[in-house]
């Protein structure tokens, strides 16, 4: 087995001599080498060429933003996972921008640690090569047989389902993916919740460009490369962001919506649900058979509008469709730029709509467009922000919610009782 190489980057010996020995007994892992500050570790990656490095932010003669910065241009092959005292948004956006894989917060665990070495690097060699088949074709066999600890440990570790939440809306332009995006984000950071984000606007979804993930990996790859989808293969699919949460991105070509079927997202969300305490869904503004699939299984469906007639209309009338399918007692009304002066007031909406706002997210258009702009989530690089409190206040309030089941239905399935009203 070939070990992944490992440099230790920290001005302080007596925590280099500790990260160095919690790996110590990791098999498949190998400290190749040790520096001070940022400039030796450059030094050292010339010399030693490692796979991982573990780099501490605050160190002398080059800090290790600095030195982020110079690996992901002079040694792409190599990948950072940031260590630090600090676990404050600014730091996490500083290494978020540096081009960092991952973020630690010390002190440190020796499974911690060994995990997030395995996940950045596992996806560095998944995703730097152009035949993604050819390599999964030569490694699943091995990864197969792994267990826990290994390749697999994301899907693996689950002990029980964790919680669906679609975010939906009728209509478009009211921060669907933005809401679904920084909700995940938060539930992950704030909540120390395992996460995972699907975009399942498979022609237009836009989640790897407000999280700047260009590593190819999503759903279309996925469903035309694994047969049968298995929990190994999966896993090797999901992106890992810096925030802490694993990603499937929607197709990179509206085309290539048409190879995902309904079959290929049921084993999908059962296999995340499973393995995560929250899946965070987006969808586009369309009733189509997996966006109806998702919000059968949801556990929370977040239905998104704005003050303006025509968002009220539509989710007027989406209200109605999920009331006929059984399924409005799951819904939760996020009202989205809450505090614009214009529009209708919100007890005329509440009472057009004959149910009550759950959240309210302010306006910030700056912040948003800088956000999307940068590739940071708003809570992130914004993290002061009244929209940033919005969105932490929106994760609070879902993870106190009660979780909400649903009796197995009986005769009709979704499509037929959708497509009969």
């Amino acid at each position: 087995m070939e070990k992944i190489k490992v440099l230790v980057v920290d001005d302080v010996p007596q925590t280099r001599k500790d990260i160095i020995r919690l790996l110590y007994f990791e098999e498949d892992l190998q400290v190749v080498g040790e520096a001070g500050d940022g400039k030796e570790a450059l030094q050292k990656i010339a010399e030693l060429a490692p796979d991982v490095v573990l780099m501490d932010i605050n160190m002398p003669v080059m800090d290790g933003i600095t030195a982020t910065e110079k690996i992901s241009l002079l040694y792409p092959q190599t990948t950072v996972v940031i260590i630090s005292i600090q676990g404050e948004p600014e730091y996490l956006k500083k290494a978020m921008v540096a081009g960092a894989r991952d973020y630690l917060v010390k002190p440190l665990s020796s499974e911690e640690m060994a995990l997030t070495i395995r996940a950045v690097h596992r996806q560095k060699v998944l995703h730097s090569s152009r035949d993604s088949q050819a390599l999964l074709a030569e490694n699943l066999p091995e990864n197969g047989a792994q267990t826990p600890g290994e390749s697999g440990a994301k899907v693996q570790e689950a002990k029980q389902p964790g919680q669906i939440l679609v975010v939906f809306s009728g209509k478009g332009g009211v921060g669907k993916t933005t809401v679904a995006t920084n909700l995940a984000v938060v539930l992950a950071q704030q909540e120390k919740k395992k996460v995972a984000l699907l975009d399942l606007d498979l022609q237009f979804g836009d989640i790897s460009v407000l999280l700047n993930l260009n590593d190819g990996s999503n759903i279309s790859e996925l469903v035309r490369q694994a047969d049968p989808i298995t929990p190994e293969v999966l896993d090797g699919y999901l992106i890992r962001h810096i925030t802490g949460i694993d990603i499937l991105p929607a197709p990179l070509f509206p085309q290539d919506a048409e190879y995902v079927s309904p079959a290929h997202t049921e084993v999908i969300l059962s296999l995340l649900r499973r393995s995560y305490d929250y899946l965070v869904v987006d969808t586009p503004s369309i009733f189509n058979d997996i966006t109806l699939q998702a919000l059968e299984v949801a556990d929370q469906i977040l239905l998104l509008i704005t003050r303006d007639i025509a968002a009220i209309k539509n989710a007027k009338t989406t209200l109605n469709i999920l009331e006929s399918l059984e399924l409005r007692e799951k819904v939760r009304i996020v009202l989205n730029r809450s505090d614009q002066d214009l529009g209708v007031d919100i007890p005329d909406l509440e009472k057009g709509l004959e149910i009550t706002v759950a959240h309210q997210i302010v306006s910030d258009e700056k912040a948003v467009i800088s956000a999307i702009n940068k590739g940071i989530p708003v809570v992130i690089s914004q993290a002061s922000s009244e929209i940033a409190r919005s969105f932490r206040r929106l994760g609070e309030r879902t993870v106190n919610s009660r979780r909400l089941t649903m009796a197995d239905k009986q005769g009709k399935s979704l499509i037929t009782r959708i497509f009969s009203l």
